[in-house]
Parts: structure tokens; sequence; C-alpha cells
């Protein structure tokens, strides 16, 4: 899949939340990693284990209402998408699961309830 179509299936997923999701996206940035599989410094990754998505930053859930400069930042690892995927459909798919598991973060969901809802 080309990099703009990538780009726009981002796009597509975000405006596909329910609005009070969307609303709720403040200072947050999304960026691709088109070159890595991973984040340098993942060191709990298993061998042959790749990152597909990374959350970074203070979910909605713990800040308390101050405004914060630094903006909360979700990473997607497209070199591991398509790694994983086998064609441009299976790949739309991942980027959407994956997605929605960064975007859970954000809300404040931990591993356990994203694995739950399917994420």
């Amino acid at each position: 899949m080309e990099n703009t179509e990538f780009e726009e299936l981002i796009l597509k997923f975000i405006s596909e939340l329910p609005q009070k999701y969307k609303e709720g996206m403040k200072n947050i940035d999304i960026l691709i990693d088109y070159d890595n599989y991973s984040h340098k410094n993942d060191a709990e990754k298993k061998p042959g284990e790749v990152t597909l998505g990374l959350y970074v930053g203070l979910p909605n859930t713990e800040k308390s209402g101050h405004y914060r400069n630094v903006p909360d930042i979700i990473t997607i690892y497209k070199k591991s998408l398509d790694s994983i995927s086998k064609n441009d459909s299976e790949l739309a798919k991942n980027l959407r699961k994956v997605l929605l598991h960064e975007i859970g973060h954000y809300y404040g969901m931990d591993e356990e309830k994203l694995r739950k809802l399917g994420y």
C-alpha cells in the first residue's frame, strides 16, 4: 500500500470514531514511522516480536485538567504492519485495530481491557 493511501486510512478511521471520542482527542499527534519496526528503546519485546503501534503520554483519565504543552503521541509502525499483513485489505484491518488500540490507551484503557474489547 502506498504511503498516501495508508495516511488516508488513518484519517478515515479517526473520522469514523463516535463524536465524543473525536472531540476528546486534544493535544495528540499521530505519527507514522515508515522505516522502523519498533521503538529503539522497547526493552520488553521478545525476540522476533514487532511493535505495531506505541502510545506515549498521559492518558486522559489521569489528566487533572491543567494544560500540557507537550502533546501525547501515537506512533504507527508501517513496516511492522506490512510484515504481518498478506495484502492491502489485511493491512487496512490491522491498521484500524492498532490505531484503535493506541487511542484506547489515550483514553486510559490498559492492555487487558483492550484485549477483551478485541484490540
